[in-house]
């Protein structure tokens, strides 16, 4: 029988894979699936720490598999053997801003505009406020998020 706190944690993992088109980031959310189903009746943890703890150890093994066996290009013009994915780190941070209960609605939005390349002028002409004001929104939510990233990262 599969606890609530798994329950959840499968339920929300399943959302994330409809919502995303990366094959790296469906790789590691059907690693975590099988993490959780590995022991389905646990329920000492709540749902959302499961997907993180989860997602984190999906990422482990994603990365020794590349140790094991690096990544070499197929095509013809390319000599270049292995290498890391320039864009993984921009990834993992886009899904942390997706996935952290601890950012509020406006914060999440305003960190993923800037995650997308969006500036304090552009923000502040979509929303009709003077730049000074995005400028303060931007520097507030950076703090929070710091201060969100570090007590997870201390947690861990």
């Amino acid at each position: 029988m599969i606890s609530r706190p798994v329950e959840g944690a499968i339920v929300a993992l399943q959302q994330s894979a409809h919502a995303t088109f990366d094959t790296y980031q469906l790789d590691r959310i059907d690693r975590a699936l099988d993490e959780l189903l590995r022991n389905p009746s646990d329920e000492s943890t709540p749902a959302e720490y499961r997907v993180r703890s989860a997602m984190g150890h999906a990422y482990e093994v994603l990365e020794r598999r590349k140790t094991i066996a690096p990544h070499i290009s197929l095509d013809a013009e390319h000599t270049e053997q292995g290498g890391n994915d320039r864009d993984y780190l921009l990834v993992e941070i886009n899904e942390w801003l997706r996935s952290e209960p601890g950012i509020t609605h406006d914060q999440r939005s305003l960190l993923q505009a800037l995650a997308r390349g969006e500036d304090a002028a552009s923000l502040a002409h979509c929303e009709g406020l003077p730049v000074a004001r995005v400028r303060e929104r931007i520097s507030r939510a950076r703090r929070a998020a710091r201060e969100i990233w570090k007590a997870s990262v201390l947690a861990a």
